[in-house]
């Protein structure tokens, strides 16, 4: 039995491949309405936007404006901050307390000194927790100070209804978000080539404290299946459910989309699919 999602992806396959990337696509109603003018619907999440990167138009949104936990969606601003501050080169010693934390972590990690700039790659390919606590730890002594910032610099690039308290994503009593906060935090991050060049990266070494290394795989599945996925961020909590954030390109059309609260594993190949047909709808 074909998944839902993958169902959805394999239709708009179909309906690319008839048509020349020159000319727009026609398509037909079904039940009266528009697929493509329905996508952000069809995506089995609680709250849905795209975005087009050229005018900063919404040309899709389910319920972008209610408050929600992000999980490891966070771990974008965290990545914000960290590149503001600068001195990437600077060594980072992972200790006992930033491990302490659930998975995602680090294989044999603690007590290996890193630049900030591997933390912060390992943080955004494979979502290791205590690459964010390292990072946060060293930027501001305290996960609480270093939320402050977080949440400073959320709003210094458009997301205003949001408060962060935690590097990792992990859900703490204050902190919430919109998918709409999301998307604009999703474009500032994408902008930043030293981001931007992780969250497209689908496979890392990692040097581990044991001399030996470790080839570790971004878990973004659909970045290793779709061409047109130009980088990403997954995440879950018990609170968060599944959360995504996907770059999609198509014609010369960029498209930015995050889905939080997700019901199903296969809501971001659904929203894939939404990014796909929605290519051809943006003016």
């Amino acid at each position: 039995m074909i998944r839902p999602g993958l169902a959805l992806t394999l239709l708009s396959v179909l309906i690319l491949s008839v048509f020349s990337a020159e000319a727009r696509p026609f398509y037909p109603k079904v039940n009266g309405t528009y697929p493509a003018r329905n996508a952000a619907q069809r995506v089995e999440a609680e709250s849905v936007i795209i975005v087009d990167n050229s005018s900063g138009r919404v040309v899709a949104a389910k319920n972008a404006n209610q408050p929600r936990q992000a999980a490891s969606l966070q771990k974008l601003v965290t990545a914000l901050v960290i590149a503001e501050a600068g001195n990437l080169d600077k060594l980072v010693t992972v200790t006992a307390g930033d491990a302490n934390c659930p998975r995602t972590r680090l294989p044999k990690s603690v007590g290996g000194a890193y630049t900030r700039r591997e933390l912060l790659q390992a943080m955004l390919v494979v979502s290791a927790n205590d690459a964010a606590r390292a990072l946060a730890r060293d930027n501001s002594g305290s996960e609480s100070a270093f939320g402050a910032k977080m949440t400073a610099m959320a709003r210094r690039v458009g997301a205003t209804n949001s408060v962060f308290r935690d590097s990792a994503g992990f859900s703490v009593g204050g902190q919430h978000t919109t998918a709409a906060d999301m998307v604009q935090i999703l474009r500032a991050a994408y902008a930043n080539p030293l981001i931007r060049q992780a969250n497209a990266t689908k496979f890392l070494f990692w040097r581990k404290t044991d001399g030996t290394s470790q080839l570790l795989r971004n878990p973004l599945g659909i970045l290793h299946r779709h061409p047109n996925c130009r980088g990403g961020k997954i995440g879950y909590t018990a609170a968060a459910s599944d959360c995504v954030a996907l770059v999609w390109e198509e014609d010369n059309t960029r498209l930015y989309g995050v889905a939080m609260g997700g019901k199903s594993d296969a809501f971001w190949e659904q929203l894939a699919a939404a990014h796909k047909l929605l290519a051809y709808e943006v003016p």
